[in-house]
């Protein structure tokens, strides 16, 4: 957001309004053509490349030069309030800066206009308009999924707030793919289900529309399979389907910087999941129970070199997807694994790594299977130490191909005390968690926001961590919500 112009930036000003006087009359006195300038009234120059985002204020100046003397000054806004903040200065001024607050709201957006009137002692007057871009004040970026089996599209948008009760892709950009978003604070980031892997950069312009700004692309490739954005200038990404490979990469300058060969993890992998914690990574391995075991690639960041697999054999399947987390790490630094046992013969379960070590902690296990009822998908933790899985009810529909049967209960869990707390509210309706979407967005101290894919509503829920109540925030009328992320 540029700043409030300063004197310098002022005196600058006009000096470059005087230069352009002296100009412009020389190059008039050379030719026959009269004067653009007309000397007997009140010249006026603008300040340019002014932006602003909608709701707050920007100040910035006029250059204003009179024959005579300044009698009177005005200015008004083709949206939003203008004011001229040092009027008692300028009257009888021969010359001078105007300084103008312009205010805005947040429902103004687009190329705006202040316009400055400036009359002499003469009565002699002149109009000038500084044209100011007022950018939508987008606090959030929203991912919705239209479209069935192989064929789906992903619309991102941009939300000014989430006090809607309905929504839509009607002022959104469209993507031909499944896609998960992800967020640095500033920009949203799409990865997207199809080769070659491609991630993109979207930023918001002043109409409150997604632009790709930049993408990184990795030829041979089938698709980015996890990602983390540690901040706006380090992230990690996974690559799989013909490439055995994480990059490490700048997300504000969408360029990588380095990569880390996973080759010798083993073959036939998906990276199910990322997680950075002081100088490593963790990436979960996903063998889809070929092993029995649970499997975690440990990755020096120092070094950028793949340092070991650690794995664990009483779970197993480390099954996630890019709209998906089954690994989190807690306020002491704490990482918390989450295997589905698919295939494999063994339970769903929990692991843990704990701060500092780069082994699985053998004196921790929740076995999910045992405490909680079935196998599990997922795994999320909030700020207050609260945590969320998914148990299915059917798994023979866990990848969802009975589509009028969802399968899936939100389940509250204890990751400290290992014990199960409950469905998260029984009223809600089952959803298709592991073969569409699944993500808890939290998005103040004490709202946690998630989505729900049913058979009969698509729709995103608030779950407020005090009280324990659920309500639902808004229902999608396009299709799923795969993910919302906050962006400023």
């Amino acid at each position: 957001m540029k700043q409030p112009i300063d004197q310098l930036r002022n005196t600058r000003s006009l000096k470059s309004f005087f230069l352009a006087l002296m100009l412009t009359l020389a190059i008039s006195s050379c030719g026959d053509d009269e004067p653009t300038i007309d000397l007997d009234a009140p010249n006026i120059n603008a300040t340019e490349g002014i932006f602003v985002r909608g709701g707050q204020n920007e100040n910035f100046t006029f250059s204003v030069i009179v024959p005579g003397s300044i009698a009177s000054v005005s200015v008004t806004a083709s949206a939003g309030t203008a004011t001229i903040t040092n009027e008692d200065e300028l009257i009888g001024e021969t010359s001078g800066l105007v300084r103008v607050t312009y205010e805005t709201t947040e429902n103004i957006k687009g190329t705006q206009t202040v316009t400055l009137s400036v009359t002499d002692d003469q009565g002699k007057s002149t109009e000038k308009a500084a044209e100011i871009e007022v950018f939508a004040p987008i606090n959030y970026g929203m991912a919705i999924v239209s479209g069935a089996g192989d064929v789906n599209t992903t619309f991102i948008q941009g939300l000014i707030n989430l006090d809607q009760s309905t929504i839509d892709n009607s002022n959104s950009t469209e993507l031909a793919q499944f896609a998960s978003i992800y967020s640095d604070g500033s920009a949203i980031y799409s990865a997207g289900f199809g080769a070659p892997a491609t991630l993109g950069r979207y930023v918001f312009n002043s109409l409150g529309e997604a632009v790709l700004d930049q993408e990184i692309i990795v030829p041979g490739s089938n698709s980015f399979s996890s990602v983390e954005i540690v901040s706006q200038t380090v992230g990690y990404a996974t690559v799989g389907g013909g490439l055995s490979r994480a990059i490490v990469f700048n997300p504000a300058e969408m360029r990588i910087t380095g990569e880390i060969d996973l080759s010798s993890a083993g073959s036939g992998l998906f990276y199910s999941d990322i997680i950075a914690s002081g100088d490593n990574l963790f990436i979960a391995l996903n063998d889809f129970g070929g092993s029995g075991e649970a499997k975690v690639a440990v990755i020096d960041l120092t070094t950028n070199t793949l340092t070991k697999v650690i794995s664990d054999d009483r779970t197993a399947t480390l099954f996630g997807t890019l709209t998906s987390s089954i690994m989190v790490k807690d306020t002491n630094g704490d990482i918390y694994v989450q295997g589905s046992g698919l295939f494999s013969g063994k339970n769903s379960g929990i692991l843990r790594i704990k701060s500092g070590e780069t082994e699985f902690d053998a004196d921790y296990f929740f076995d999910l299977t045992t405490k909680v009822g079935g196998s599990c998908f997922g795994l999320y933790q909030f700020s207050n130490g609260q945590a969320m899985t998914a148990v299915s009810e059917n798994d023979d529909n866990w990848f969802g191909f009975d589509g009028d049967n969802p399968s899936f209960r939100y389940r509250k869990i204890d990751l400290a005390n290992i014990t199960d707390q409950g469905d998260l509210d029984a009223s809600l309706p089952n959803t298709f968690a592991a073969s569409r979407t699944m993500f808890f967005s939290q998005i103040s101290t004490d709202e946690v926001l998630f989505p729900i894919a049913g058979s009969d509503e698509d729709a995103v829920y608030s779950f407020t961590l005090g009280t324990g109540a659920v309500t639902k925030k808004m229902t999608s009328a396009s299709g799923y919500v795969t993910g919302l992320v906050p962006v400023q």
